[in-house]
């Protein structure tokens, strides 16, 4: 595998730089390949510093694509399902009018499909975009230099995959318990001696 990597980047040249940007927009479009794999094999190829150098552009242009199709396509789709007023009732109830809980969410999940969900909310798109980049970005850097330092061989990155396999599955355990404690963190808190009031249907 790390032979066909690597044959393929000879036989790209000057154009695998391109083609590793252009992959970041692939994965915020068709969200079925995580991004830290292709900052892996960014790193493999071309080595931890410039790989995070031309991650910086991919996921830049890739937060841009996502963002921007969701608010411009998405959003307008889905206010003819959902009233416009129910769904602002549901933004405020569940926290996701804030930059902060966005950047929480990109850096925890750390998913395409989390940034275009993003662009669904109220927040101003330029403030979604430098958050996704400054939330990912450290991913970004691990991701690379885990390429360039595992992906030396067949046998040191099957190695490396299986310990990935079960850090995710510890990740899968965990991640109700810290969703729940997110919800309650940014959920309003009813004002003493009133039940809180449920959102509005569609």
């Amino acid at each position: 595998m790390t032979e066909a990597l690597a044959n393929f980047i000879n036989d790209t040249g000057w154009l695998a730089p391109v083609y590793y940007v252009l992959s970041f927009v692939f994965t915020a479009l068709v969200p079925v390949v995580p991004t830290p794999l292709v900052g892996a094999l960014g790193g493999a190829a071309f080595g931890a510093l410039p790989a995070i150098l031309y991650g910086i552009l991919g996921l830049g242009l890739g937060a841009f694509v996502a963002l921007n199709l969701a608010r411009r396509i998405g959003r307008p789709l889905l206010l003819r399902l959902v009233s416009p007023k129910a769904w602002a009732e549901w933004e405020a109830l569940i926290g996701i009018r804030s930059v902060v809980l966005w950047g929480v969410i990109f850096f925890v999940l750390n998913v395409d499909v989390a940034v275009m969900a993003a662009g669904l909310s109220q927040v101003r798109l330029r403030d979604l975009w430098l958050t996704a980049l400054i939330a990912r970005f450290p991913w970004l850097v691990a991701s690379a230099w885990f390429g360039e330092l595992v992906f030396v061989s067949d046998t040191v990155m099957w190695l490396a995959l299986l310990g990935l396999i079960g850090g995710v599955v510890v990740f899968q355990k965990l991640r109700p318990r810290f969703q729940h404690w997110l919800v309650r963190r940014v959920a309003p808190r009813p004002t003493p001696g009133q039940p809180p009031e449920p959102p509005a249907e569609a």
